[in-house]
Protein backbone atom coordinates (compact mmCIF):
# COMPACT_ATOMS: atom_id res chain seq x y z
CA UNK A 1 0.00 0.00 0.00
CA UNK A 2 1.01 3.54 -0.93
CA UNK A 3 1.03 6.17 1.87
CA UNK A 4 2.05 9.73 1.02
CA UNK A 5 2.61 12.83 3.82
CA UNK A 6 0.30 15.39 2.15
CA UNK A 7 -0.24 19.10 3.69
CA UNK A 8 -3.43 19.36 1.58
CA UNK A 9 -5.77 16.56 0.53
CA UNK A 10 -8.67 17.28 -1.88
CA UNK A 11 -12.14 18.32 0.18
CA UNK A 12 -14.13 15.54 -1.82
CA UNK A 13 -12.29 12.85 -0.39
CA UNK A 14 -11.86 14.65 2.87
CA UNK A 15 -15.21 15.67 3.83
CA UNK A 16 -17.30 14.35 0.51
CA UNK A 17 -17.48 17.77 -0.16
CA UNK A 18 -18.33 16.53 -4.18
CA UNK A 19 -21.53 16.47 -6.27
CA UNK A 20 -21.79 14.87 -9.71
CA UNK A 21 -23.99 13.88 -12.23
CA UNK A 22 -23.58 11.03 -14.89
CA UNK A 23 -25.33 10.84 -18.32
CA UNK A 24 -24.56 9.46 -21.87
CA UNK A 25 -23.36 11.68 -24.48
CA UNK A 26 -24.85 10.68 -28.10
CA UNK A 27 -23.15 11.41 -31.50
CA UNK A 28 -22.38 14.51 -29.43
CA UNK A 29 -25.67 15.52 -27.72
CA UNK A 30 -27.08 14.73 -24.20
CA UNK A 31 -30.07 14.36 -22.81
CA UNK A 32 -31.16 16.90 -20.86
CA UNK A 33 -27.96 19.17 -19.87
CA UNK A 34 -30.36 21.69 -18.07
CA UNK A 35 -31.71 19.48 -15.82
CA UNK A 36 -28.29 18.07 -14.59
CA UNK A 37 -26.95 21.34 -14.52
CA UNK A 38 -29.73 22.51 -12.46
CA UNK A 39 -29.67 19.52 -9.85
CA UNK A 40 -25.40 20.08 -9.82
CA UNK A 41 -26.36 23.58 -8.76
CA UNK A 42 -28.24 22.96 -6.20
CA UNK A 43 -26.50 20.43 -4.47
CA UNK A 44 -23.25 22.53 -4.87
CA UNK A 45 -25.19 25.39 -3.80
CA UNK A 46 -26.00 22.97 -0.24
CA UNK A 47 -21.85 23.11 0.09
CA UNK A 48 -22.11 27.30 -0.46
CA UNK A 49 -20.38 26.79 -4.19
CA UNK A 50 -21.31 28.71 -6.52
CA UNK A 51 -20.72 28.75 -10.31
CA UNK A 52 -21.24 31.15 -13.07
CA UNK A 53 -22.77 30.53 -16.40
CA UNK A 54 -19.74 30.61 -18.23
CA UNK A 55 -18.29 27.98 -15.38
CA UNK A 56 -21.64 25.93 -16.33
CA UNK A 57 -20.63 26.72 -20.29
CA UNK A 58 -17.08 25.41 -20.13
CA UNK A 59 -18.13 22.46 -17.80
CA UNK A 60 -20.35 21.22 -20.51
CA UNK A 61 -17.57 21.62 -23.78
CA UNK A 62 -15.15 19.38 -21.45
CA UNK A 63 -17.87 16.98 -20.93
CA UNK A 64 -18.73 16.73 -24.82
CA UNK A 65 -14.61 16.95 -26.14
CA UNK A 66 -13.95 14.23 -23.56
CA UNK A 67 -17.20 11.93 -24.88
CA UNK A 68 -15.97 12.67 -28.17
CA UNK A 69 -12.60 11.05 -27.78
CA UNK A 70 -14.35 8.37 -25.95
CA UNK A 71 -16.30 7.48 -28.81
CA UNK A 72 -20.16 8.05 -30.17
CA UNK A 73 -21.70 6.39 -27.09
CA UNK A 74 -19.73 7.84 -24.07
CA UNK A 75 -21.11 7.46 -20.30
CA UNK A 76 -19.99 10.75 -18.73
CA UNK A 77 -19.23 11.79 -14.86
CA UNK A 78 -19.09 15.40 -13.75
CA UNK A 79 -17.56 15.57 -10.18
CA UNK A 80 -17.07 19.30 -8.87
CA UNK A 81 -15.63 19.21 -5.30
CA UNK A 82 -14.56 22.22 -3.38
CA UNK A 83 -11.23 21.83 -3.92
CA UNK A 84 -7.78 21.14 -2.03
CA UNK A 85 -8.90 20.79 2.04
CA UNK A 86 -6.34 22.24 4.76
CA UNK A 87 -7.04 21.40 8.04
CA UNK A 88 -10.66 21.78 9.50
CA UNK A 89 -13.64 22.11 8.49
CA UNK A 90 -13.97 25.77 8.01
CA UNK A 91 -10.12 26.01 6.23
CA UNK A 92 -12.09 26.20 2.44
CA UNK A 93 -10.50 26.39 -0.67
CA UNK A 94 -10.90 29.36 -3.23
CA UNK A 95 -10.82 26.94 -6.16
CA UNK A 96 -13.31 24.23 -6.86
CA UNK A 97 -12.08 21.16 -8.69
CA UNK A 98 -13.87 19.15 -11.39
CA UNK A 99 -13.25 15.69 -12.98
CA UNK A 100 -14.67 14.97 -16.17
CA UNK A 101 -14.35 10.92 -16.56
CA UNK A 102 -15.39 9.64 -20.46
CA UNK A 103 -15.84 5.78 -21.23
CA UNK A 104 -17.59 4.48 -24.28
CA UNK A 105 -21.13 2.83 -22.92
CA UNK A 106 -21.13 -0.98 -22.29
CA UNK A 107 -24.87 -2.31 -22.78
CA UNK A 108 -23.82 -5.48 -21.12
CA UNK A 109 -26.12 -5.57 -18.35
CA UNK A 110 -30.16 -6.65 -20.07
CA UNK A 111 -32.45 -7.82 -17.99
CA UNK A 112 -32.29 -6.66 -14.39
CA UNK A 113 -32.51 -9.44 -11.82
CA UNK A 114 -32.86 -7.65 -8.37
CA UNK A 115 -32.35 -8.73 -4.42
CA UNK A 116 -34.43 -7.17 -2.30
CA UNK A 117 -32.47 -5.43 0.81
CA UNK A 118 -33.67 -3.15 3.37
CA UNK A 119 -32.05 0.47 3.51
CA UNK A 120 -29.98 -0.06 7.01
CA UNK A 121 -30.12 3.94 7.64
CA UNK A 122 -32.75 6.47 8.58
CA UNK A 123 -34.08 8.22 4.95
CA UNK A 124 -32.87 11.77 4.18
CA UNK A 125 -34.08 14.36 1.30
CA UNK A 126 -32.12 14.12 -1.81
CA UNK A 127 -32.18 16.81 -3.73
CA UNK A 128 -28.59 16.05 -5.36
CA UNK A 129 -25.98 13.38 -6.44
CA UNK A 130 -23.38 13.91 -3.17
CA UNK A 131 -20.77 11.87 -3.23
CA UNK A 132 -21.89 11.37 0.29
CA UNK A 133 -25.11 9.42 -0.35
CA UNK A 134 -23.05 7.01 -2.54
CA UNK A 135 -20.72 5.96 0.13
CA UNK A 136 -23.68 5.28 2.29
CA UNK A 137 -24.74 3.17 -0.79
CA UNK A 138 -21.84 1.30 -0.55
CA UNK A 139 -22.38 0.72 3.07
CA UNK A 140 -26.12 -0.04 2.95
CA UNK A 141 -24.92 -2.56 0.12
CA UNK A 142 -22.55 -4.02 2.67
CA UNK A 143 -20.06 -5.73 0.52
CA UNK A 144 -22.25 -7.06 -2.31
CA UNK A 145 -20.80 -6.46 -5.29
CA UNK A 146 -23.95 -6.72 -7.49
CA UNK A 147 -26.09 -3.43 -7.48
CA UNK A 148 -28.70 -4.84 -8.63
CA UNK A 149 -30.65 -4.39 -5.28
CA UNK A 150 -33.66 -2.96 -4.90
CA UNK A 151 -34.38 -1.08 -1.42
CA UNK A 152 -37.07 -0.77 0.39
CA UNK A 153 -37.47 0.66 4.14
CA UNK A 154 -40.68 -0.07 6.65
CA UNK A 155 -42.62 -1.65 4.18
CA UNK A 156 -42.12 1.11 1.36
CA UNK A 157 -40.27 0.83 -1.69
CA UNK A 158 -37.23 3.33 -2.39
CA UNK A 159 -35.18 2.53 -5.22
CA UNK A 160 -32.52 0.56 -6.68
CA UNK A 161 -28.80 1.34 -5.62
CA UNK A 162 -28.20 3.35 -9.28
CA UNK A 163 -31.38 3.74 -10.71
CA UNK A 164 -35.61 4.92 -9.77
CA UNK A 165 -37.53 2.63 -9.84
CA UNK A 166 -41.08 2.41 -12.01
CA UNK A 167 -43.66 -0.34 -11.18
CA UNK A 168 -46.69 -0.62 -13.49
CA UNK A 169 -50.38 -1.90 -11.78
CA UNK A 170 -53.99 -1.43 -12.34
CA UNK A 171 -53.27 0.33 -15.99
CA UNK A 172 -50.40 3.03 -14.54
CA UNK A 173 -46.72 3.61 -14.22
CA UNK A 174 -45.84 4.24 -10.26
CA UNK A 175 -42.81 5.60 -8.70
CA UNK A 176 -41.68 6.11 -5.24
CA UNK A 177 -42.19 9.86 -4.16
CA UNK A 178 -38.91 12.37 -4.60
CA UNK A 179 -38.60 13.02 -0.94
CA UNK A 180 -36.91 11.09 1.74
CA UNK A 181 -34.66 8.49 0.45
CA UNK A 182 -35.71 8.97 -3.16
CA UNK A 183 -33.07 11.21 -6.02
CA UNK A 184 -35.56 13.03 -8.30
CA UNK A 185 -34.00 11.52 -11.22
CA UNK A 186 -33.40 13.17 -15.12
CA UNK A 187 -35.70 10.52 -16.74
CA UNK A 188 -37.90 9.68 -14.41
CA UNK A 189 -38.81 13.78 -14.09
CA UNK A 190 -39.46 13.57 -17.96
CA UNK A 191 -41.48 10.44 -17.82
CA UNK A 192 -43.49 12.46 -15.09
CA UNK A 193 -43.64 15.50 -17.08
CA UNK A 194 -44.82 13.50 -20.08
CA UNK A 195 -47.94 12.20 -17.91
CA UNK A 196 -47.18 8.53 -18.21
CA UNK A 197 -45.54 8.02 -15.05
CA UNK A 198 -47.09 9.01 -11.28
CA UNK A 199 -45.56 9.53 -7.90
CA UNK A 200 -47.29 7.93 -4.89
CA UNK A 201 -45.91 5.76 -2.22
CA UNK A 202 -45.02 1.94 -3.42
CA UNK A 203 -45.89 -0.30 -0.42
CA UNK A 204 -43.74 -3.41 -0.57
CA UNK A 205 -46.98 -5.55 -1.20
CA UNK A 206 -47.18 -4.23 -4.48
CA UNK A 207 -44.74 -6.39 -6.03
CA UNK A 208 -47.09 -9.07 -5.17
CA UNK A 209 -49.80 -7.60 -7.77
CA UNK A 210 -47.82 -5.19 -10.10
CA UNK A 211 -47.34 -6.61 -13.77
CA UNK A 212 -44.24 -5.03 -14.87
CA UNK A 213 -41.20 -3.12 -13.22
CA UNK A 214 -38.53 -1.06 -14.93
CA UNK A 215 -35.43 0.64 -13.58
CA UNK A 216 -34.19 4.29 -15.13
CA UNK A 217 -31.51 6.49 -15.25
CA UNK A 218 -29.01 8.41 -17.79
CA UNK A 219 -26.98 5.89 -18.49
CA UNK A 220 -29.56 3.22 -19.08
CA UNK A 221 -32.35 4.85 -19.50
CA UNK A 222 -34.99 1.78 -19.34
CA UNK A 223 -34.03 -1.20 -18.57
CA UNK A 224 -36.61 -3.75 -17.52
CA UNK A 225 -36.87 -6.09 -14.55
CA UNK A 226 -37.17 -10.11 -14.91
CA UNK A 227 -37.68 -10.84 -11.38
CA UNK A 228 -37.41 -9.95 -7.83
CA UNK A 229 -35.20 -12.35 -5.30
CA UNK A 230 -38.08 -14.24 -3.36
CA UNK A 231 -41.37 -12.27 -5.23
CA UNK A 232 -43.06 -13.41 -8.59
CA UNK A 233 -41.32 -13.35 -11.54
CA UNK A 234 -42.00 -10.61 -14.35
CA UNK A 235 -43.08 -10.27 -18.16
CA UNK A 236 -40.39 -8.15 -19.33
CA UNK A 237 -42.11 -7.79 -22.47
CA UNK A 238 -45.19 -6.10 -21.03
CA UNK A 239 -46.78 -4.14 -23.30
CA UNK A 240 -47.09 -0.98 -20.77
CA UNK A 241 -43.08 -0.78 -21.28
CA UNK A 242 -44.05 0.96 -24.92
CA UNK A 243 -45.64 3.78 -23.12
CA UNK A 244 -42.09 4.65 -21.27
CA UNK A 245 -40.13 3.87 -24.67
CA UNK A 246 -42.65 6.83 -26.48
CA UNK A 247 -42.58 9.29 -24.24
CA UNK A 248 -38.28 8.93 -24.56
CA UNK A 249 -37.83 8.29 -28.29
CA UNK A 250 -36.56 11.25 -30.28
CA UNK A 251 -35.22 13.03 -28.28
CA UNK A 252 -31.65 14.12 -28.17
CA UNK A 253 -29.73 11.88 -26.98
CA UNK A 254 -31.58 9.29 -26.68
CA UNK A 255 -30.19 5.84 -28.39
CA UNK A 256 -32.25 4.66 -31.01
CA UNK A 257 -32.61 1.73 -30.05
CA UNK A 258 -34.41 2.08 -26.69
Amino acid sequence: MKIVSVDTIDRGIAYAEACFETFRVIDGECFAWPAHMQRLAVGLSEFGIELGDDNYEALYASALDSAAEAGSDVLVRITITGGAAGWGLTNRSLSPAAYIQAMPFSSSRGLARLMLRSWSFPLKEKRAKFSSDYAETLRALAGCKDIDVLFEKDGLLIAAATANLLLYRNGRWWTPPADAGVLAGVVRNHLMKAGVVHEAECPLAWLEDCEALALCNSGIFLRRVVSVTGRKALNGAHPAFRELIEALAGEAGIPKDI
